[in-house]
């Protein structure tokens, strides 16, 4: 596909340029300048300021979400550098970073590569609901985050936060309208229930979305077969048990009931499927967390978590107005997991008074089963699966303060995994087919990260990291290919540079990358003879994703503020795969774009007057790793102005402002209906406007 514009080098030439030059103009060094705020990361074992953390992390707070309009993770994923999304559903539920991370899921076990937790709830592959109404922020770690994470998150993790209940008594409402039928308001209400010394805190979030979509059916004469219908409800509490104990419990319910009509012959807005479908998800979950301080030598951090999602997904498999193909999934998952963690205080230091200790203990209990029904010229292919996937681990940190300027942090995992699949499968012949696996491992990941702070605004790092994920099974694949695949190990090299200038009013952040690994699971499809999809993966022999993430972050003035970021991402692939469809050798992995950017500036008056615009892009990149398919590379601008008062902001926005046309999910294959082979593409969302008002009170 063909970008309207495209990238020019130009821009990022200039750049370096134009930074050092307002740098030393004038109003660069004003004294009424505001100074940035240090952003403490929740995902983070010790809770540690991004600043201070030896890793490659982006983190977006409440203030920047807020300002860029963003309502959902798919609004923000794509400005971090080497985040990439697989737009296979209504909502972004695959995401790769660093190009590693699924990009869809029809068959087999669940084992995602990108870890996604929202309020300490494990939704790994259910990134659907994201809505990021109320979040505090939104913090993305690149790189295998297995000691913190566990088998989840060899490639990243992504961690949603909301904001916590206050001591004092705030509301919010929030709306906005927009094209193609977007509507959206947000309540939210926090306070304490007394006005007694540490009485109990709360704070709920009601957010409801409602759009028709991008696309109009032809067949049915409809503009909302693609359309949204969400909703979600958050209730927190901050309990104060003893003077010491801090209980706090999270409630979330989300009811996403979404069409699913994307997929047209000729690859544009227009779809012509007599069946539309859906891509609905209902979830309710629940975490717990105590925090117990009482203890000279250490806090005791307990999280409980719990949670059940109902998901069914169908479409029109032909995207034409006859009855010939059909598919559904229905899915019921429900996870359990507990985390139990002893933290050392300053006062307990071990090995001479210079060292911080952490151990730990976490075990899981993830149930899932899958009912899936593909219809096709007048046969019908059922399958019928049960998962279970049990982890029980133990890890620890010991951060070494070797002086005032350097610190070792050693981190260790230690991670058992069991599973149990079982599955039937009548396919179109009529033919029954069963799989019953029970792998069991165990697998550790471990950490050594060197950071050195040379001077109070500038700190290098240097580390190493360990990272895993477990072995599978490829359900129902026949003779064709292997029916189990290994576990996957990579060692992640990087170093890098933090520093803050100008009284801390420029932060800057530099990571240079190298994963290096072995037995790396990738993903392909089939056609058989049966006529039917086999969805499968298999192990190669090595792989390399290497490359750059660069950021900055500028409050050039009182009013003025500049960002940006860029990433850098290379990948090779070693082996001979067993499977002949797979198409890697001598080209990129899938989904691995070589360059990323993100470009924006922002002015806020002290008389209210607010602007924004952005830019962000990408390099093409292949959509699979079976074919030769790819996306154009290409560059979306955004924009908003307004006015902020005291206790209300309005703002007008636009989204794609040059209407680019821009692919975000592709297949290659044949329909068997006298077209032959062809690449078939999921547009991104078309120009929109649209305002928003928000009201304190």
């Amino acid at each position: 596909m063909t970008p309207k514009t495209p990238f020019k080098p130009f821009a990022y030439s200039i750049a370096p340029t134009l930074l050092l030059s307002l740098l030393h103009s004038p109003f660069a060094l004003s004294d009424d300048t505001v100074v940035l705020a240090p952003v403490k990361v929740e995902a983070d074992l010790r809770q540690s300021q991004a600043e201070d953390m030896p890793v490659s992390i982006t983190v977006m707070d409440s203030t920047e979400l807020q300002d860029a309009g963003a309502t959902h993770t798919d609004d923000v994923l794509l400005s971090a550098p080497n985040v990439n999304v697989s737009n296979q559903n209504a909502r972004v539920k695959h995401i790769q970073i660093r190009g590693m991370g699924e990009r869809d899921e029809y068959t087999g076990a669940p084992n995602a590569s990108v870890g996604l937790a929202i309020d300490d709830i494990d939704f790994s592959g259910l990134g659907g609901i994201g809505n990021l109404f109320d979040v505090q922020q939104v913090e993305i770690l690149r790189g295998p985050q297995n000691t913190r994470y566990g088998q989840s998150a060899i490639g990243g993790l992504i961690n949603i936060q909301s904001n916590d209940p206050t001591p004092y008594r705030e509301s919010l409402v929030e709306t906005s309208i927009g094209q193609y039928g977007h509507k959206e308001l947000g309540v939210m209400t926090s306070g304490p229930v007394s006005d007694k010394k540490d009485a109990t805190q709360y704070r709920i979030a009601v957010f409801k979305h409602q759009s028709d979509g991008f696309y109009q059916n032809e067949t049915l004469n409809r503009k909302d077969t693609n359309g949204k219908d969400e909703l979600t409800l958050r209730g927190k509490l901050r309990m104060f048990a003893t003077a010491n104990t801090t209980v706090d419990l999270t409630l979330l319910h989300a009811d996403f009931n979404d069409g699913y009509d994307a997929w047209s012959r000729d690859n544009t807005f227009t779809t012509r499927s007599n069946q539309p479908g859906n891509d609905n998800q209902l979830s309710n979950a629940a975490s717990m967390k105590v925090t117990y301080e009482g203890n000279t030598a250490y806090n005791v951090i307990s999280t409980t978590s719990l949670s059940n999602t109902d998901a069914l997904y169908n479409y029109d498999g032909d995207w034409l107005a006859k009855a010939e193909q059909f598919y559904e999934n229905q899915k019921h998952r429900r996870h359990m997991s507990q985390d139990l963690r002893f933290q050392s205080k300053e006062s307990a230091r071990i090995f001479n008074n210079s060292t911080d200790w952490l151990i730990g203990a976490y075990a899981s209990n993830m149930d899932e089963s899958n009912y899936s029904d593909n219809y096709y010229a007048g046969s019908t292919e059922l399958i019928d699966s049960d998962f279970n996937h049990q982890k029980l681990a133990v890890y620890s940190q010991l951060d070494q303060h070797m002086s005032q300027k350097q610190t070792l942090t050693y981190g260790l995992r230690v991670e058992h995994n069991r599973q149990t699949f079982k599955q039937t499968k009548k396919n179109y012949s009529d033919e029954t087919l069963t799989d019953d696996f029970s792998p069991d491992e165990t697998l550790w990941g471990g950490s050594i990260h060197y950071k050195y702070r040379y001077n109070p605004n500038h700190m290098a790092f240097a580390g190493i990291t360990r990272g895993y994920k477990a072995g599978g099974f490829n359900a129902g694949s026949g003779a064709s290919t292997n029916v189990t695949y290994d576990a996957e190990t990579l060692l992640n090299y990087e170093i890098g540079l933090k520093s803050n200038y100008l009284n801390n009013r420029l932060q800057t952040a530099t990571t240079v990358f190298y994963m290096d690994r072995s037995n790396p699971q990738f993903d392909g499809y089939s056609y058989d003879s049966a006529s039917e999809w086999i969805f499968y993966k298999e192990n190669l022999d090595a792989a390399q994703n290497y490359g750059l993430e660069t950021s900055f972050d500028w409050q050039a003035t009182y009013a003025w503020q500049l960002f940006g970021s860029l990433g850098l991402l290379f990948t090779e692939v070693e082996g001979t795969p067993a499977n002949s469809n797979f198409t890697m050798s001598g080209r990129d992995q899938a989904h691995a774009p070589n360059y990323q950017f993100h470009l924006g500036t922002q002015y806020r008056a002290a008389n209210g007057f607010f602007a924004r615009t952005e830019v962000r892009g990408m390099d093409s990149y292949y959509f699979d790793n079976v074919n030769d398919g790819k996306t154009g590379a290409y560059q979306i601008i955004n924009a908003r102005i307004g006015y902020e008062a005291k206790d209300w902001e309005t703002y007008v926005w636009g989204n794609n402002l040059t209407d680019e046309r821009y692919a975000t999910r592709g297949f290659k294959f044949d329909h068997y209906d006298g077209d032959g082979v062809q690449e078939y593409i999921r547009l991104g969302d078309p120009r929109q406007f649209g305002a928003t008002l928000r009201i304190h009170f």
